[in-house]
């Protein structure tokens, strides 16, 4: 029951961030459907976003990796833990990464899918593993999925919502 109710809260959450983005309902053509040839370019820049993210965390630069969120971002951390603004994140993610994620690499997952709500709003999900030092495989206990909100402002994408879950067993 638990699980469920996460879940039905979570997926509230989610439509209540992109609604603030301006996404619900959106009076263009592609609102809400997958991802068409004429968003082709704008999914491939989102990808370039993630790989961005992924290249700063490896490199342990943790302001590189907040550079890619909006100045206002909401950012829940793995330990549900939510932090506010972009600065807030490259203070947060500087202190994890030169700490207890000191030497980690963020691979990317297979699982992506994008969904734009309209031309300048989208979602992304994706899955993720943080392979630890001296380690080449994803333990599978350090696998998660993320669900980002993006926005495409004054032409460039970048994230404005984020939310980290690690992947598990349900409780029995």
């Amino acid at each position: 029951m638990l699980g469920k109710r996460f879940n039905e809260t979570a997926i509230g959450v989610l439509l209540l961030m992109a609604a603030a983005c301006g996404g619900a309902g959106a009076a263009e053509p592609t609102a809400g459907k997958e991802s068409t040839m004429g968003q082709d370019a704008d999914a491939q820049a989102l990808g370039t976003l993630e790989q961005r993210q992924a290249d700063a965390w490896d490199r342990g630069d943790g302001d590189a990796f907040a550079a890619t969120f909006t100045e206002d971002a909401d950012f829940i951390a793995v330990n549900g833990e939510h932090i506010r603004t972009r600065a807030k994140i490259a203070e947060s993610m500087r202190a994890g990464l030169s700490t207890f994620m000191k030497g980690t690499r963020l691979r990317l997952g297979e699982e992506r899918h994008v969904r734009f709500l309209s031309a300048d709003t989208a979602i992304m999900i994706t899955g993720n593993c943080v392979i630890r030092p001296g380690e080449d495989e994803c333990r599978p206990e350090a696998r998660s999925m993320q669900t980002r909100v993006a926005v495409k402002r004054d032409g460039a994408w970048l994230f404005t919502a984020f939310q980290n879950t690690r992947i598990g067993q349900p409780p029995a």
